[in-house]
C-alpha cells in the first residue's frame, strides 16, 4: 500500500460526523422535557439519520443514576434516543434535557458535560434556544440565555499545569 493510499484511507478514518440539514423531529413538546443527571451505561441500536457514511446517527442510550432537576418523573434507570457519531468510549457523567413521548422511546433533545476542574456544565444555546422551555427550580441556574448547572457529584481532578 503506497503512502498516498493510507493517508486517504486515514482521512476517511477521522471523518467528522454530520447531521442532516433538517431536524429529523417535530418541536418538542415543553411539558414533557425533563431536567435530568445521569451516568452514560451503553448506545446501542444506532439508526442512521442520513445516506453519508459518517451521517450521525439515532442511538438508544441506556442511563443510571438518573436526577430529576425539572419537569416530568424518569426512573432511576432509563433508555432513550440520541443523536451521535459513535458509542461514548467510557462511562460519563451527563445533563440531558429529555421528551417524555406518548408511545415512542424518550428523546435527548439537548445534551451537556462537565468541566472536570470546576464541574459545571452549559447547555448550548443552539439546543435549548429551539426548545424554548425554561424550566425553574433548584440545581440550575440562567447566565444569560444559558441553562447551567453544577454536578452536586463533582470531586476536582487535579491536572497538570
Amino acid at each position: 500500500m503506497t503512502l498516498l493510499s493510507l493517508l486517504l484511507a486515514q482521512a476517511v478514518v477521522q471523518a467528522p460526523a454530520v447531521s442532516p440539514a433538517s431536524p429529523a423531529f417535530p418541536p418538542a413538546d415543553t411539558t414533557k422535557l425533563s431536567l435530568v443527571l445521569v451516568q452514560t451505561v451503553s448506545e446501542t441500536d444506532p439508526q442512521p439519520l442520513c445516506p453519508q457514511p459518517n451521517c450521525t446517527s439515532m442511538f438508544l442510550g441506556h442511563y443510571k443514576d438518573a436526577v430529576v432537576l425539572a419537569g416530568p418523573a424518569l426512573p432511576t434507570e432509563f433508555t432513550a434516543r440520541i443523536e451521535m457519531g459513535s458509542p461514548w468510549n467510557k462511562p460519563y457523567r451527563l445533563a440531558l434535557i429529555v421528551e417524555q413521548r406518548d408511545g415512542q422511546e424518550p428523546l435527548v433533545r439537548a445534551e451537556t458535560g462537565f468541566n472536570v476542574r470546576t464541574g459545571e456544565g452549559c447547555f448550548e444555546f443552539k439546543q435549548t434556544g429551539p426548545l424554548n422551555w425554561h424550566p425553574t427550580g433548584e440545581g440550575f441556574y440562567w447566565q444569560r440565555q444559558v441553562l447551567c448547572l453544577k454536578d452536586p457529584t463533582f470531586t476536582p481532578v487535579m491536572l497538570r499545569p
